[in-house]
């Protein structure tokens, strides 16, 4: 059955009309080749058949889609082949890397925009210049990988970095921009990405304090993380705190179950062992029981349905309360910690509480639900329908949610992981306008991926104190 289902899978790919590209079998496998991307899908025929499927950007050589699943079913493995071809089809319009520089004005950056694009056309080089005055650049910075800010205004590079704090933010080199010289302007962007790309690559994995912990058991922590764009899917094997497995699925749309689901097939069938499982979602979590009715499944039973399939102690955790523990235990600063995690796009946020050190989670899973006060203060239809993308009244929002955490928990840290607010000064007066000096709190901004670093490392943890608990 296993020999059918991967030969009917194969035909049904490559018979795919694909206009941006070739589809052609090598050696068994799968390549999708186009001027921009590369698609590969790799069969490991174990004891049952492993697909493994990976688009590259050829543009800065970075998985935009990665994926592993079991395959038993040929519809399932169509539809992620679906969210294949159309992350590849996507890349088309997103090859070229947008760089944006800023003057007082924008005059003079302007100009030096055009002499680049036009140095960039000529080298063939998939870059696109604009400009814009600096009032502007929190508007509109973020739609760009790369901030150039001219000598006049060097002296914001530090808050420049600081509110785009996913972007390479530089300030240019004052004989470079007094000359207008595109070519060692092009060199200096390109030694700048270089230098960028090691800093993410080598980004240094969050410390446990790894003597505290006495279990020899393989946690196995499944961090699954929602984007503006897709959803990625961080997994670690960690023993005595120490990451020994360490994968990150890439993927559009999500499906909780199966998509964990293939993350434990895949983890399995490596012949990888673990004793346990940790899986830190979004959604509200109780005993196990995943509500997240807007994906279409008013409750699944994470714990038993894993537990019974894989016969190992399963915890589940939503994703920003194993982030909020997670930072509290790699520092020993703070005891107190508000964690506010707000994805782009999304309707609401969610909040971590760490007291005293000790994460909490209340009676029914809801610590931290700040939707539901949230949707009281602005009316539930202007939630459901205007939130969602109203940035005019954002900061107010949040800026609420947090007065709100604050006032409950009185923490010493905030952590915020919320594109939607890039300028933490302002969300720090909106705060101060309610709130007295002496009771504010210090702030810290989270980028997508440390918090992700965080989640992982309060899984285990969390995933520990659950085997303490059963006496395992």
């Amino acid at each position: 059955m296993g020999k059918e289902i991967l030969t009917e899978f194969k035909q049904k790919i490559l018979s795919t009309k694909f206009s941006e590209g070739t589809i052609s079998e090598k050696g068994g496998n799968i390549e999708i080749k186009t001027s921009y991307a590369v698609g590969n899908i790799n069969f490991y025929e174990l004891e049952v058949t492993i697909v493994e499927m990976s688009v590259t950007n050829l543009a800065d050589d970075e998985n935009k889609f990665y994926l592993h699943f079991e395959l038993r079913e040929i519809a399932y493995a169509e539809e992620l082949f679906s969210q294949m071809l159309e992350t590849i089809t996507d890349l088309k319009n997103q090859q070229k890397l947008k760089i944006l520089l800023s003057c007082t004005g924008g005059l003079t950056t302007g100009f030096f925009a055009d002499k680049l694009n036009e140095a960039a056309e000529l080298l063939s080089l998939e870059y696109e210049f604009d400009a814009v005055p600096f009032h502007k650049i929190y508007n509109v910075g973020f739609d760009y990988s790369v901030i150039l800010l001219a000598p006049q205004i060097a002296y914001q590079l530090k808050n420049a970095q600081e509110i785009l704090h996913d972007k390479l933010v530089l300030k240019i080199p004052p004989k470079v921009f007094a000359s207008y010289d595109s070519g060692e302007m092009l060199q200096f962007i390109n030694s700048e990405l270089d230098n960028w790309t090691k800093t993410v690559e080598e980004r240094a994995i969050a410390k446990v304090r790894a003597g505290l912990i006495k279990s020899d058991a393989k946690i196995l922590s499944i961090a699954v993380m929602p984007f503006a764009s897709q959803t990625r899917i961080a997994y670690r094997i960690y023993q005595k705190g120490v990451p020994l497995l360490n994968e990150v699925v890439i993927k559009g749309r999500l499906d909780p179950y199966r998509d964990i689901r293939d993350i434990l097939d895949t983890v399995s069938h490596r012949c990888v062992p673990f004793d346990a499982v940790g899986i830190a979602i979004s959604g509200i979590v109780h005993n196990g029981r995943l509500n997240l009715n807007y994906f279409g499944a008013l409750e699944l039973d994470l714990q038993k349905i894993f537990e019974n399939g894989y016969k190992v102690p399963v915890t589940v955790t939503n994703n920003v309360n194993s982030a909020v523990l997670g930072y509290y235990a790699q520092q020993e600063k703070f005891n107190n910690i508000l964690f506010l995690s707000r994805p782009k796009n999304f309707m609401a946020s969610g909040l971590g509480i760490v007291i005293n050190g000790r994460m909490i989670q209340g009676a029914h899973g809801i610590t931290g639900e700040i939707k539901f006060l949230t949707k009281s203060l602005v009316g539930g239809k202007v939630f459901n329908e205007a939130n969602l993308v109203d940035w005019s009244t954002i900061y107010d929002e949040i800026s609420t949610e947090l007065r709100a955490g604050i006032a409950v928990i009185d923490p010493e840290l905030v952590c915020i992981r919320s594109e939607m607010t890039p300028d933490l000064d302002k969300l720090k007066e909106k705060i101060h306008e309610y709130l007295p000096s002496e009771y504010m709190p210090e702030f810290v901004c989270m980028k997508d991926e440390e918090m992700a670093e965080y989640v992982l490392l309060g899984q285990m943890i969390l995933s520990l104190e659950s085997l303490e608990e059963r006496g395992n």
